[in-house]
């Protein structure tokens, strides 16, 4: 009789490697926040050239790309827990960088919402993707801060991206911009491809049989039933989902407010989100990632990392509303800069809650149900909203002021809303978390 062969289980990544990964998966998350967002500094630009109205501008900004990356999103994210992520991804960078060049190449509405679906499409591995390739490359008591580092993308995109889109956009238009940037990802999907290590899957070492076998691997109905089951886990959603609504309402018509209400060149505009906002981001991002578990060991209570970003949500609302009414340029900006330095710092602790809530081989589903309710729900409806309510008054009292008034009815509302519910997980939470079996 055959001996069963010996499984060989692959080996844990070194510190370097992991390093040098995380480094990678941060220059493809700065790529795909600099294609996401730098539409949302050249609306203006396309709305004029396209001659298209305020709801079809929020239509391309939101719904199309997010509708997109829903229906492609939950089976990759399975292919994801299953499958090779490293090549994955690849893939991945270099479909949405193609979708950004037809984004840059449309000459009407049709032809950039298919486009902007595209970029939808390809991004739906780029985070669920990346958290999962993370949560095996790190362990457990440094996921969250190696998840603020990924996160700190976000605002060097801002740093970096937004200026050159503006300065782009002011000297050869939008198109030019949005192209430029699609060319860099083609080349970056070759160095996901040739430089990223594909890490030993702590799901898979867990699941192997006596015989050497792969065990019965989680079917997709299950794992939703595992995470919605969830009250935790639920209420995480339903609170950053609502709260979602209101911040990408915010952050999808901000930079038009600046040029509306200020006059402000796009450039001027791209510095001042880009570099000033931009760094308070970068703070927020990398030192959230440090100090909420910090504070939940202090404490010797987990239920902080559900608290902590609860009360980030809180504090943007007040500066939501400063930014909606006829003040100063200056309260304007500083009131946005507390917005999205509040914002950044919910993400970290969040994502990382989320992991510890869920079995390990269902990190990229998960990762993926909490990005698109939490985040690509409100990016889909909450621009639609301010844009709707923005064109019904604009008539009578003109494009700023209408702006103003479809912001302030749309993002401190959901704002303040989502963040109350945000403190509900903590109810549900054990005060000490340990890692779920796979």
């Amino acid at each position: 009789m055959t001996e069963p062969a010996v499984h060989q289980q692959p080996s844990a990544a070194t510190p370097r490697q992991a390093y040098t990964a995380l480094f990678i998966l941060w220059l493809v998350n700065l790529l795909a926040n600099i294609d996401r967002f730098s539409v949302g500094l050249i609306l203006q630009q396309i709305k004029v050239d396209l001659h298209l109205t305020d709801t079809q501008i929020g239509l391309v900004s939101g719904a199309a790309f997010v509708v997109a990356y829903t229906v492609f999103g939950f089976p990759i994210a399975r292919w994801l827990d299953r499958g090779n992520r490293r090549n994955i991804l690849a893939w991945s960078v270099g479909i949405w960088s193609l979708m950004a060049v037809a984004f840059g190449s449309a000459t009407n509405f049709i032809q950039i919402a298919l486009a902007r679906a595209g970029l939808g499409a390809g991004e739906a591995a780029c985070i669920p993707g990346a958290v999962s390739l993370i949560g095996d490359y790190f362990k457990r008591e440094k996921r969250t801060q190696a998840i603020g580092v990924l996160h700190s993308a976000l605002a060097a995109a801002g740093i970096v991206g937004t200026p050159l889109v503006g300065i782009l956009t002011d000297q050869y238009g939008w198109r030019v911009a949005v192209i430029t940037f699609g060319v860099i990802g083609i080349f970056l999907a070759l160095v996901v491809r040739l430089a990223l290590r594909e890490p030993a899957r702590l799901s898979i070492r867990s699941k192997i049989q006596a015989d050497g076998s792969p065990a019965h691997r989680d079917t997709f109905v299950r794992a939703l039933r595992v995470m919605f089951t969830n009250k935790a886990f639920l209420f995480l959603l339903l609170g950053h989902a609502v709260y979602g609504i209101g911040i990408y309402a915010w952050v999808g018509w901000y930079p038009i407010t600046l040029v509306r209400a200020y006059t402000m060149s796009y450039t001027e505009v791209g510095v001042f989100i880009g570099t000033w906002m931009g760094i308070a981001m970068l703070i927020a991002s990398l030192s959230s990632g440090w100090v909420c578990p910090a504070v939940a060991r202090r404490m010797g209570n987990d239920r902080w990392m559900a608290i902590l970003p609860a009360l980030f949500c809180l504090m943007s609302v007040p500066a939501m509303v400063l930014t909606c009414l006829d003040v100063s340029k200056l309260v304007a900006m500083i009131a946005g800069g507390v917005v999205l330095f509040s914002t950044v710092a919910r993400t970290p602790p969040m994502l990382s809650l989320a992991l510890d809530l869920v079995p390990a081989s269902m990190h990229s589903l998960a990762t993926l149900v909490i990005v698109i309710v939490t985040t690509s729900i409100g990016a889909a409806f909450g621009p639609i909203f301010v844009g709707m309510i923005s064109d019904s008054v604009v008539a009578e009292v003109g494009q700023s002021a209408a702006l103003r008034y479809g912001l302030l009815l749309t993002a401190p509302v959901f704002g303040l809303a989502g963040a109350l519910l945000a403190f509900l997980p903590a109810r549900f939470m054990a005060r000490k978390l340990v890692e779920l079996p796979a």
